[in-house]
């Protein structure tokens, strides 16, 4: 059993870490060595629960198993504010426990209230696990730019995926 909250400073080492844990693998991040806490306190400071949050997840012992956010599409242009690119990260030791799924689902509930209509999703090519979890929930690919990275020597591609999200009425139904 897990439980979400919107993540505070104070979580900033734990996200961090399990961010750092999807380095290697080299299917979950661009990045190639591990970041820094510090280097991420500003990146931290853009989340408003309000409007893009970023959330943790923790299991039943109180320990960060992962966390979810989204961030302003295209550096925050305001004809793109009802679109938000979605990001997921779980701790290794979560992996395969339906942790992603209820996350993700938790994150396109909370989209409407948000103000999002569009969910942008983008990972490597040769992510099975997210291009699965974002079939499952209907993620449309909507593009495909191949070997425009290179991981562990291997050139990757990128897969841009959209969920389309109801907007709500003034009633507050969808």
């Amino acid at each position: 059993m897990f439980t979400t909250r919107d993540a505070t400073l104070d979580d900033l080492p734990a996200i961090v870490d399990i961010y750092n844990q999807s380095i290697p693998a080299g299917t979950a991040t661009a990045d190639t060595r591990p970041i820094t806490v510090e280097s991420r306190r500003p990146w931290f400071a853009q989340f408003s629960p309000e409007k893009r949050p970023i959330w943790v997840a923790e299991d039943e012992a109180g320990q960060i198993a992962g966390c979810i956010y989204v961030t302003s599409f295209y550096a925050g242009r305001p004809a793109y504010d009802k679109t938000a690119e979605v990001s997921l990260y779980l701790s290794n030791s979560h992996q395969k426990q339906g942790l992603g799924t209820f996350l993700l689902q938790k994150m396109i509930d909370a989209c409407p209230s948000l103000g999002i209509t569009t969910l942008v999703g983008m990972h490597f090519d040769h992510n099975e696990a997210t291009k699965h979890l974002n079939e499952k929930f209907g993620f449309e690919v909507c593009g495909h730019l191949p070997e425009i990275a290179e991981v562990h020597g291997q050139k990757r591609g990128l897969l841009i995926s959209l969920l389309r999200i109801p907007e709500c009425s003034e009633d507050g139904n969808t």
